[in-house]
């Protein structure tokens, strides 16, 4: 089984994240499910973006829930990166799900939105069977649960024992967070613990390491949510080349 590669933001070292320019970036360097976030507008539209504001990522300034869509829309999300990616705009969820849906899975991380109204955008599309959903808020987790029973669920492994896992939240997938201090869950027995519990497995980590790789490889782990996808592509394409006689 070859690990997948989750594009966290897309390919957000390259270009400017959760837009369109980093997720094409993302898939052309080997990735096979795109990771962004949702929130929503005054108005109820909804967009993907990370930040509780629009401050950090655009040319504007406050909380998108306060914002109305047309304000959101003339935005520049691309600027501030790079003047490569000038006039960018914030993607609207249904817009970006239906541009991708041909090339990618999806890891949708609900922050705060309408998950009626995400459900509504996923099923109108049909593509369920391709996504999973999230959220640090159980209040979205379980909101994702009930507006759409058929897209499958992701959890933190630190929510709980596996049990917990898969009966309150009704979990299919599981990630893990390796990191280089106490946060870090991503241990071989934890692994273990969530693969004879029928959970999917995931790690989150930020870093470029070939010991990390080796583990996720070695440990049979299903994904891998990075920032560095090409480098994870590369390690992964080169165990699984043919060996020289």
């Amino acid at each position: 089984m070859m690990t997948q590669i989750a594009c966290h933001r897309g390919a957000r070292l390259c270009a400017p994240e959760n837009t369109c320019p980093a997720f094409e970036a993302a898939l052309a360097q080997g990735g096979d499910v795109l990771e962004f976030d949702v929130r929503q507008t005054r108005d109820g539209v909804l967009y993907v973006m990370h930040d509780e504001t629009v401050d950090r990522t655009t040319n504007g300034t406050g909380p998108i829930a306060e914002m109305t869509s047309k304000e959101v829309d003339a935005l520049d999300a691309g600027a501030w990166f790079d003047t490569r990616f000038a006039a960018t705009p914030v993607p609207r969820l249904d817009a970006f799900l239906d541009a991708f849906k041909s090339r990618a899975a999806f890891y949708i991380e609900v922050k705060w939105a309408d998950c009626d109204a995400i459900a509504q955008i996923i099923h109108r599309l049909d593509i369920a069977a391709q996504c999973y959903t999230c959220s640090f808020s159980e209040e979205m987790h379980l909101g994702m649960l009930r507006a759409a029973p058929d897209v499958a669920q992701m959890v933190h492994w630190r929510r709980g024992p596996p049990e917990v896992l898969t009966e309150k939240f009704d979990a299919t997938i599981v990630e893990f967070y390796a990191s280089d201090d106490a946060e870090n869950d991503f241990t071989l027995e934890n692994v273990r613990a969530a693969q004879a519990a029928g959970l999917a497995t995931q790690v989150y980590s930020d870093t470029v390491s070939p010991a990390l790789f080796a583990q996720i490889r070695d440990w049979g782990v299903g994904c891998l949510n990075t920032d560095h996808v090409s480098d994870f592509h590369a390690f992964r394409t080169a165990q699984d080349s043919p060996k020289a006689p």
